[in-house]
């Protein structure tokens, strides 16, 4: 049928012809691209609108947890235990580089493995929120030699734990020893071996009398020689020096300004066993 009445029934469309029918789904069709492009657009312009914001929203979140986190794990006490050879700001300075760390960022990224001259190791417990504890281990040092212009430090085993142009004036330098070379944290290689014994009981002595050497000399005899100032103090060769330091100990105060030999070489217990010899 090529014509048909148009008549409105129940919201249907009736059209008198074809040609009218296509016009009017080209209509249709046309307001409908419209209307999606219009969707479109406002979905667009939504979208433009809402990721500026949402990356404004973002940055001030990530402002705010970073202040706080700055702000509550900032730290405020650094105790320190166990250094005598650096202060507890010369320790800050090799471990935070003088600045004010953060307990959650050293937590997280920390360098716990800083190589620190004449420390052995140390450790830093975190007491949340805002306070380190830091524990010293200094490298058990009894002695030193110059080699190659440089300061030789070893341990109790004669084992080299440190090389360095820094003189420390607490530590007091060994002559006479023979060696061919010295090599970082290899032993010395000497005859006889006894003889870092004999260091570390002398080195243990100083310490317990507080007593000032700058430095002991072996004969080829094995004979013991310590210089206290201008004071040469003959020790002699035994198995035990600790009633010669003890008695050292005693003569010390006495033995500032002066300029000779002490002999204690033959000290027997009686006061006649204690010679002194003056410098001419």
């Amino acid at each position: 049928m090529s014509k048909r009445k148009k008549e409105e029934l129940e919201g249907y469309d009736f059209y008198d012809d074809i040609d009218e029918l296509d016009r009017a789904s080209d209509a249709k069709a046309k307001a409908n691209a419209n209307k999606s492009k219009a969707s479109r657009k406002r979905r667009t312009n939504t979208k433009r609108v809402t990721f500026p914001l949402a990356l404004l929203i973002s940055f001030l979140i990530i402002f705010i947890v970073g202040f706080s986190a700055y702000v509550v794990f900032r730290v405020d006490v650094i105790e320190y235990e166990g250094n005598t050879h650096y202060s507890d700001e010369e320790m800050s300075d090799f471990l935070f580089e003088g600045k004010t760390p953060n307990s959650l960022i050293y937590f997280l990224f920390g360098n716990t493995n800083i190589e620190i001259p004449f420390i052995q190791k140390y450790d830093v417990e975190i007491k949340w929120p805002n306070k380190f504890y830091v524990t010293v281990y200094e490298k058990p040092i009894i002695g030193y030699v110059k080699y190659m212009g440089s300061y030789m430090y070893f341990d109790k085993d004669g084992i080299v734990v440190e090389s360095s142009t820094e003189l420390i004036d607490s530590v007091p330098e060994v002559q006479g020893l023979e060696y061919s070379s010295i090599v970082l944290n290899k032993k010395i290689e000497v005859a006889d071996e006894s003889i870092f014994d004999k260091i570390l009981e002398l080195a243990q002595g100083f310490d317990k009398y507080d007593l000032d050497v700058d430095s002991i000399f072996f004969d080829s005899e094995g004979n013991i020689y310590v210089y206290v100032g201008s004071v040469k103090v003959a020790m002699g060769n035994t198995d035990d020096y600790s009633e010669r330091l003890f008695e050292l100990k005693q003569l010390y105060s006495k033995l500032n300004g002066l300029s000779g030999t002490l002999y204690l070489d033959e000290f027997d217990g009686s006061q006649s066993s204690i010679i002194f010899k003056k410098d001419n």
